[in-house]
């Protein structure tokens, strides 16, 4: 574990965590405006906010919009300024979790080819699944370690988290970054696949849990000893049914060395929504509430369960039965 020493002049350890960042060169889904320079915009806010208290910033995963590294979204341009951006953080870097759209197929050793993968050689973002980080104040009064989980298919992250153990010896706080859904009460589907549910996880030795993956965004709750943060992504409408109307923010977390903890939102200016959306399509920035919407994904969840396979091609490839064109759109679409 990695030592890192946060020069607060309240002698507090403060960090500030944001998640699906979502960059690309071309505007996804819904998006008219300039999004690239919007979400290096936001960036820079919390770099500003991260500066102001002495702290570090977190990120949940999903740097990058698209997981194939030669597309056009991963431009060079798109890479410097993010670099530039990064590098003047304090310590000169972000501390972050992989995300599924930083890598190709889901597959962990594709990291060292992606995006993402250059910005971690760069030691710009610092990979905490590869290596977990312990932050402390100046005279170590307070030691607050952070480890990942990463993105894992399957539903893989629960055994992760709850095999994890308990935290080191003198370790005051515990945070762990979940790249995963997770959600209010038991477990749960979503597209076929095994969500989280906070109730399965009120016993496990963490203070926090910093949820990214899912862009929407929950109320932060206490569930037994864990206490869990899920703001949704920064960026509205990197997926085409995102909804945009929500608040886009950071969480502030304080641990001070009384054994004290504070934490707040604190929400990032976004533009208006007519100048960075599509307005045509505003009858589906609720998509999440439409029962239309919830009565197809369940009827999906359905035929995927009835699947022998894991396979994402084969999936696809069932699901489209007869019709050959679709399932090449799709393949293309998914970057598949």
């Amino acid at each position: 574990m990695k030592k890192v020493i946060l020069h607060d002049p309240k002698n507090r350890v403060n960090l500030v965590f944001s998640t699906d960042w979502h960059l690309t060169e071309v505007p996804p889904a819904r998006r008219k405006d300039d999004y690239r320079s919007a979400i290096l915009a936001k960036i820079e806010y919390i770099r500003d906010l991260v500066e102001k208290l002495g702290g570090a910033g977190l990120c949940g995963g999903d740097v990058f919009h698209h997981k194939q590294p030669r597309h056009a979204g991963n431009s060079f341009r798109l890479l410097i300024d993010l670099i530039n951006v990064l590098r003047r953080f304090p310590q000169g870097k972000v501390y972050g979790a992989i995300g599924n759209h930083d890598l190709t197929y889901d597959r962990m050793d594709s990291l060292s080819h992606q995006p993402l993968g250059l910005l971690a050689e760069l030691g710009v973002y610092h990979d905490l699944n590869r290596e977990s980080v312990m932050f402390t104040n100046e005279d170590e009064t307070v030691k607050v370690s952070v480890e990942t989980f990463p993105y894992l298919p399957d539903g893989k992250a629960l055994g992760a988290i709850l095999s994890a153990g308990p935290r080191l010896p003198g370790v005051g706080h515990r945070i762990g970054i979940v790249h995963a859904y997770g959600h209010p009460g038991g477990a749960g589907s979503l597209f076929g696949e095994p969500t989280i549910g906070y109730d399965q996880l009120q016993n496990v030795d963490f203070d926090f849990l910093l949820w990214g993956h899912d862009h929407s965004r929950e109320e932060t709750v206490q569930v037994g000893n864990v206490t869990h943060i899920r703001l949704g992504s920064l960026a509205r409408a990197a997926l085409a049914y995102d909804e945009v109307e929500r608040p886009v923010a950071a969480t502030l977390l304080s641990f001070k060395p009384d054994g004290n903890v504070a934490y707040k939102e604190q929400e990032i200016p976004v533009k208006p929504l007519e100048i960075a959306f599509q307005m045509a399509d505003k009858g589906v920035e609720r998509v999440g509430k439409s029962d239309d919407i919830k009565a197809f994904f369940e009827g999906m969840d359905e035929q995927v369960a009835g699947l022998d396979t894991t396979d994402t091609r084969e999936i696809i490839k069932q699901l489209c039965g007869d019709d050959p064109k679709l399932m090449t759109l799709i393949m293309e679409l998914c970057e598949l």
